[in-house]
């Protein structure tokens, strides 16, 4: 499993959109009137008395920009003038031009309304220089046609400035069980902090049953809904502010701030931030003071007790003062597919309706980007005819990954699609069929497919680890002219799916037919354990060995494969909007952090 370090959670709270900086001007159009652009304070950046080497992968200016209006601004230049810095600290930012004391960076697009850039900005302080010193660098923004920005950063050198220790996961941890907070972290900056502040942001399964008096807390219901990445995902958030000098070098852990696993945990984490001061570069806490409205706790104070330090980083990791508890509750979620077939009166058309369903208990929280996601693919069987086809299903002329020359007659439509999934999550595509006269009952195969489907046998042939009833990912449906009473589908608040193209001729009087599971998992290639009793949509028997899923992009050329690394979708945290610049993937100080379930 890949370091915490190099997967810091993402937290903004809108759509994540890479751009760049790049070199060069381009074509500038004419703005909207009263587009303003706009710079967010950074807050107080801390810096060592010893000079970093220039360049740095990195920034320690982790500076947010954008505009109002929707208008999108090229042309656009952001200046950096270091004269309030002058015989303290120096400024490098690669790519950009500097003239005298002013680094000029070309902006390529600007079209959102709070984004992150990093183009490796990186403060490093001037060898010699007193421990303390402060100074001020001012950034402007503008571009023709929209009103400037400016801001004043403010530099601390050789002031307080923590780093964590990463703890160890832990897993098959019981639902209803407390988990002491794990978070210690050491002063490793030049000057004693007077104060400890611990910013905690805890995602669905875990929570603090009494906050502690010297902490702040609220919940934050999610943003994502209606974005276009699926379900919102309810957080709760604290900052709790710990007294009490910590002096350079000294290592402490908090005490007295206990998680409780709830019956929706899965994979949880609990994130942690610590600064010297509200104020500090990187902290997210006046955000989230502006977004959410947060109650003090009532229970016995938090605390820091000494400890020895071990494990704890030193270095130029500027993201250190962050870590995650991730936690693997022992719990699950059973997904299961739905269909059913609704003829009009001649029995030879009518409205097919496959979907997915979560029936809980647990809440599936996805980072891989596609692994809680598998597709609902329905094989329909030769001489039936699809008439329309909703845009949220596509044909897929695919066997083992490979083209195949003749279409198939099979279809994968989204999954029950997103980051964060909770139990009762659902969907349903309908599409119109007109199905061959004759003697047989044709029949539909449904079935939940991920990426490993596409190259391997099997529905999907890597089963959710989190899904302990996999028979029920596997139904057929009579296409009969006679109809039979629907299975249930599943409870509340359907995804939204589109209308198919071209509209059936439909009869009131003919209810659909039912969806019957067989037994087991239905695939010779793909031999079943011994069976469990099957839950959710339809009947039947059958179970599945866990295993690592994963997402599909589907191409105009075939199914791409959606790795963990690109296929990536944000967490609603700090509610900034926010956008990648050059190669960090940093956004509001963290990174989203790249798992498989394993």
């Amino acid at each position: 499993m890949s370091s915490t370090r190099t997967r810091r959670f993402l937290g903004a709270g809108t759509a994540t959109v890479v751009a760049a900086l790049a070199a060069g001007t381009a074509a500038v159009p004419a703005h909207a009137a009263g587009t303003q652009l706009r710079i967010f304070p950074t807050g107080t950046v801390q810096i060592s008395t010893q000079p970093a080497p220039q360049p740095q992968f990195g920034e320690n200016i982790h500076l947010r920009i954008g505009r109002t209006g929707t208008e999108v601004v090229t042309g656009a230049k952001l200046a950096f003038d270091t004269t309030g810095i002058d015989g303290l600290a120096t400024l490098g930012v690669p790519g950009c031009a500097t003239a005298g004391k002013v680094i000029t960076c070309d902006i390529w697009r600007l079209d959102l309304e709070n984004i992150n850039i990093t183009s490796h900005p990186w403060l490093s302080a001037v060898a010699g220089v007193r421990p303390g010193s402060t100074g001020t660098v001012h950034a402007t923004l503008s571009a023709p046609g929209a009103e400037t920005a400016e801001a004043d950063i403010p530099v601390e050198i050789g002031g307080a400035g923590f780093r964590t220790k990463e703890p160890s996961e832990q897993r098959d941890v019981k639902v209803g069980s407390t988990l002491p907070s794990t978070l210690a972290f050491a002063n490793h900056g030049e000057s004693a902090a007077r104060r400890a502040v611990v910013e905690v942001y805890l995602t669905p399964g875990l929570d603090v049953t009494t906050w502690p008096s010297n902490c702040e807390y609220a919940k934050d219901e999610g943003e994502w809904a209606g974005r276009g990445f699926g379900y919102p995902m309810p957080t709760v958030h604290g900052i709790c502010t710990i007294d009490g000098e910590i002096a350079p070098g000294q290592a402490v852990q908090l005490n007295g701030l206990d998680l409780t696993v709830g019956t929706d945990a899965r994979y949880a984490f609990a994130g942690y931030a610590v600064f010297p001061a509200e104020g500090a570069s990187g902290s997210s806490a006046a955000d989230l003071r502006r977004r959410l409205s947060f109650q003090r706790g009532t229970g016995a104070p938090a605390t820091l007790v000494k400890t020895s330090g071990e494990g704890i980083p030193d270095g130029l990791d500027t993201n250190a003062y962050s870590t995650e508890q991730e936690v693997l509750a022992d719990n699950g979620a059973d997904f299961a597919v739905n269909g059913s077939w609704a003829p009009d009166a001649s029995g030879t058309s009518g409205t097919f309706t496959l979907g997915a369903v979560s029936n809980g208990p647990a809440s599936i929280m996805d980072r891989s980007g596609g692994e809680s996601a598998p597709n609902v693919t329905v094989q329909f069987p030769e001489g039936v005819t699809v008439t329309g086809l909703p845009s949220t299903c596509h044909p897929n002329d695919y066997v083992l990954g490979q083209k195949s020359d003749k279409p198939l007659n099979k279809f994968s439509c989204d999954g029950l699609g997103g980051f964060f999934i909770p139990a009762g999550a659902t969907n349903s595509h309908k599409l119109t069929l007109s199905v061959p006269e004759g003697t047989g009952e044709p029949t539909a195969t449904v079935s939940l497919q991920n990426m490993a489907s596409e190259y391997e046998p099997g529905h999907p042939s890597a089963v959710m680890g989190w899904d302990r009833n996999p028979a029920n990912d596997l139904l057929k449906v009579a296409l009969r002219a006679t109809p039979a009473t629907p299975p249930p589908t599943g409870t509340p608040t359907p995804v939204p799916t589109t209308a198919p193209t071209a509209a059936p001729t439909t009869d009131p009087s003919p209810a659909p037919t039912s969806a019957v599971v067989p037994a087991g998992l239905g695939d010779k290639d793909s031999p079943s354990p011994a069976p469990e009793t099957g839950t959710g949509t339809g009947t039947g028997t059958g179970t599945g060995t866990g295993g690592r899923g994963s997402g599909t992009v589907r191409g105009s050329d075939g199914p791409l494969a959606a790795t963990g690394s690109s296929a990536a979708l944000p967490l609603a945290a700090t509610g900034a909007a926010a956008v990648l610049l050059g190669t960090a993937g940093l956004v509001t100080a963290r990174r989203l952090r790249v798992r498989r379930d394993g």
